[in-house]
């Protein structure tokens, strides 16, 4: 037997290594286990520096069954000779083996750093990040594994560049300089090349049909970014540790998702409406746009406010903002961030977006269209000293001044109540309610908040129209005439105070500054025939709405004197005093 022989020739020397081995060794090969642990567990931490040594040892371990003994061993022997390729390889089996496939990639990197033409090295290299789910990784040292064409076809979208120029605006950033997501073809590993050219329309275009995945700098260089992001990941042990136990994973990943609605709920009890996206990996990411650029360090002290409003995570999850930049131990490193829609090269899973439900929106592109950004006056808003939220903050929330407008006008309120419901709001129904709330909200955040939930809102087409409003209010009888099912089930029959020429319009309720004196009244001596004759159109639909009102008022009038027993109301300055004539009622003002 070669182990006796070997034995023999080193029991002289009884501080040799060797002999122990050999020892545990021949009492493994003949089937004693228990003796041969026995020696293991005593000598194997014997000082040696020579490293075969050390792997003989782990070899027995592994043997033995003593996981976490062997890899000591090889780690001391990798100690002595950092850089042996084979040394570097049985502690990477050895790894796989036991589910440490995170540690088994470090060393397995090492291995083909050194020798790249071991191939068992980088079949291993593809299985440890198959196992991890990083199907791109794998597929990269081993292209065998991709997947036959599905036979189910595919048809890419039709990408205007309208829908680029949307996503160009929402992810602005470094205004040139941009990344692409790249794979090592040796190691599998994944990083970001920079490329000194600004995004374009191109570019987009290509990230999304998954000819390439971009990354962008959100960092500006007068230091100001248009987003904000929050992650929500695994934590790297939790991964590791359950990597084999996929029903438990699956649970964690709910976990995540709805620990990022959390996060969207609570940003929209601030008035802050924020986006969900998932780039695989178990991973998660909250979006928040603005509508200008704003420096970064508000940003973060946003984040920070936020943050600290929302229940601490589960222990096995990871929460933190995407920052612009990244600490290197002394000083700071802008750093990219993986944008949407594309194609994430590591997991080959695409990052879109999700309702509430963790579903992907149907229409990606038609969902950017529908993102609403915020102003930095809205996050100054949306936080009190006290870190509570600000009254009326909801973001469907309307503003004070829009709320006292709807409650006086039915058919407004109507309007609101259709929109809130999630209806398709009409072409009329829209103009109506540009025209009186887009003139009385600020900055247009009460339209946005009201077209929101209509299926075809679009938050740069409203943007577009609030820009083009003219200040001219619209008026009753036009209203009556856009949308009179409307103003007939709701009994639209509001009386004003048109003194100074003001014609009859919803804003007299609320804001009646902002109606101006109606231009038919400026009758000049000299004017086109056809002006006057429009004019004259205008002022007799005026008068005869005036007249209708008058009507209605002088039935409440008379009611009212008839049963007091009395011929005058005062108001005001001035006393409405009712004359009869026969048959005739007629009211004057003394």
């Amino acid at each position: 037997m070669n182990v006796l022989s070997n034995m023999s020739e080193t029991k002289s020397d009884l501080a040799n290594p060797q002999f122990y081995i050999d020892q545990a060794a021949g009492w493994l090969e003949s089937g004693d286990e228990s003796r041969a642990r026995d020696i293991v567990v005593r000598r194997r931490n014997t000082p040696s520096d020579d490293p075969s040594v050390h792997v003989k040892w782990a070899k027995l371990c592994e043997e033995l069954g003593m996981a976490r003994q062997a890899r000591e061993s090889y780690e001391r022997a990798l100690k002595i000779s950092p850089d042996d390729s084979k040394i570097l390889y049985y502690l990477a089996c050895l790894l796989n083996e036991t589910g440490y496939y995170e540690d088994s990639i470090h060393y397995l990197k090492k291995v083909v750093k050194h020798n790249p033409d071991h191939i068992e090295a980088k079949k291993l290299l593809s299985a440890d990040f198959l196992a991890l789910g990083l199907i791109g990784q794998a597929e990269v040292l081993r292209p065998q594994l991709k997947k036959r064409a599905d036979p189910i076809r595919y048809f890419p979208p039709s990408i205007s560049e309208e829908n680029t120029k949307t996503f160009l605006n929402l992810f602005a950033g470094r205004e040139v300089g941009h990344a692409l997501q790249m794979i090592n073809q040796e190691t599998g590993d994944v990083s970001f090349r920079f490329m000194e050219a600004p995004l374009d329309h191109d570019l987009v275009l290509k990230h999304i049909n998954s000819d390439l995945t971009l990354a962008a700098y959100p960092l500006r260089t007068d230091n100001t970014v248009k987003y904000a992001t929050v992650e929500i990941r695994l934590r790297k042990r939790v991964l590791e540790a359950n990597i084999k136990n996929q029903g438990y994973l699956t649970y964690l990943n709910e976990k995540s998702f709805y620990h990022a609605i959390s996060l969207k709920q609570i940003a929209s009890q601030y008035g802050i409406p924020a986006y969900i996206d998932s780039y695989g990996e178990h991973r998660y990411r909250v979006w928040v746009f603005f509508r200008e650029f704003i420096h970064f360090l508000k940003v973060k002290d946003f984040l920070t406010r936020f943050l600290a409003q929302v229940p601490a995570p589960d222990s096995n999850l990871l929460v933190e903002p995407l920052m612009a930049t990244r600490p290197i131990g002394i000083g700071w490193m802008e750093q990219a961030i993986l944008l949407p829609l594309g194609i994430n090269r590591a997991s080959r899973t695409r990052c879109l977006f999700l309702d509430d439900d963790g579903q992907p929106y149907g229409e990606q592109l038609e969902f950017l269209a529908r993102i609403r950004e915020i102003s930095s006056r809205d996050i100054v808003k949306a936080f009190r000293k006290s870190g509570q939220p600000a009254p009326g903050a909801q973001e469907n929330s309307l503003s004070e001044s829009v709320k006292l407008l709807v409650r006086s006008c039915p058919v407004l309120k109507e309007l609101v109540r259709r929109s809130e419901r999630g209806r398709t709001l009409s072409y009329e129904e829209k103009v109506i309610l540009f025209y009186t709330i887009g003139l009385v909200g600020e900055d247009g955040d009460d339209l946005h908040r009201l077209l929101e939930t209509c299926p075809d809102y679009n938050y740069r087409k409203v943007n577009r129209q609030i820009a083009r409003l003219k200040k001219n209010p619209m008026s009753c009888p036009k209203i009556r005439e856009l949308v009179p099912e409307i103003t007939a089930s709701v009994t639209c029959n509001c009386s004003f105070d048109l003194r100074g020429g003001k014609y009859p319009s919803p804003l007299l309720h609320h804001k009646p500054h902002l109606v101006p004196s109606s231009r038919e009244m400026d009758v000049k001596a000299k004017m086109p025939i056809k002006e006057a004759a429009q004019r004259y159109i205008n002022l007799k639909r005026q008068a005869a709405e005036l007249e209708r009102a008058m009507e209605r008022l002088s039935v409440i009038l008379n009611a009212h004197c008839d049963k007091n027993g009395i011929n005058r109301i005062r108001a005001g300055k001035s006393t409405l005093i009712r004359k009869k004539d026969n048959a005739h009622t007629c009211w004057e003002i003394g």
